[in-house]
């Protein structure tokens, strides 16, 4: 039996398959790039239907925690990836208020408490929570005075002394500004350099990362668009000759 290998039929199926996930991560990419603007981080979907997560469904993952606190009341809180949990009779009870916030730290001052999240800075009074402050929060002590400080990305350390108003840390922040520049400087390993010249940031530096990832993106994006018209129209032609 001989078999009849056509490359060129080959190589367009081929290329017509594969500008499906290179569709998918390009315009992915822009998302990422725009993803604080776009605000996805807080927008919940329904996504149980794609073959990965319903793979991971099927498992029973233990909720990992990020973070362990007892109050002065004698309260057990427990943060996880996937939000705020109380211990109440041996049981963790689900934080409602928080939602699915991932909590990294929880600390205790006089006016309340506070938790350091991804999604920002929440204060509990008289058992009620509330965002205070909206930020990528990652730590959270109290301090000798009555003030909490709170290490927030891209602020610096945020004080309050009520949890209601969250300032920079005068004393701290200037403190940090005086420190030398080398001291601030990631060493810099091949392997940052190639992850900084994937996303962009050795040519437009971190605050131009989006321009790089959208150029990528749209190219990307037009590329495997136009393949896929230029395949459809040939199809369309191939079969209008019968």
């Amino acid at each position: 039996m001989k078999i009849n290998f056509k490359s060129r039929s080959w190589h367009t199926w081929v290329s017509v398959i594969l500008s499906l996930p290179i569709l998918v991560v390009a315009l992915t990419a822009i998302f990422i790039a725009h993803k604080k603007a776009l605000g996805t981080d807080e927008i919940r979907v329904a996504a149980e239907w794609l073959p990965g997560y319903a793979a991971e469904a099927k498992k029973a993952p233990m909720v990992e925690a990020r973070a362990a606190f007892t109050t002065a009341d004698g309260r057990g809180l427990v943060g996880t990836l996937a939000g705020l949990f109380e211990l109440r009779d041996g049981k963790l009870e689900h934080v409602a208020a928080l939602g699915t916030a991932q909590v990294r730290a929880i600390a205790e001052a006089p006016w309340g408490l506070v938790a350091a999240t991804k999604q920002g800075i929440w204060v509990e009074r008289k058992g009620e929570w509330l965002r205070a402050h909206k930020a990528d929060a990652w730590n959270a002590a109290l301090q000798p005075d009555g003030r909490v400080i709170v290490a927030v990305k891209d602020k610096g350390l945020l004080a309050s002394t009520d949890g209601v108003k969250w300032q920079p840390d005068a004393t701290l922040m200037a403190a940090l500004a005086a420190l030398p520049a080398e001291a601030a400087q990631e060493p810099l390993s091949l392997g940052k350099l190639v992850m900084d010249l994937h996303t962009g940031k050795a040519i437009f530096g971190k605050e131009g990362e989006w321009i790089w990832i959208d150029l990528v993106g749209l190219a990307m994006s037009l590329l495997g668009l136009t393949g896929l018209w230029m395949w459809w129209r040939a199809e369309k032609r191939k079969a209008a000759l019968g």
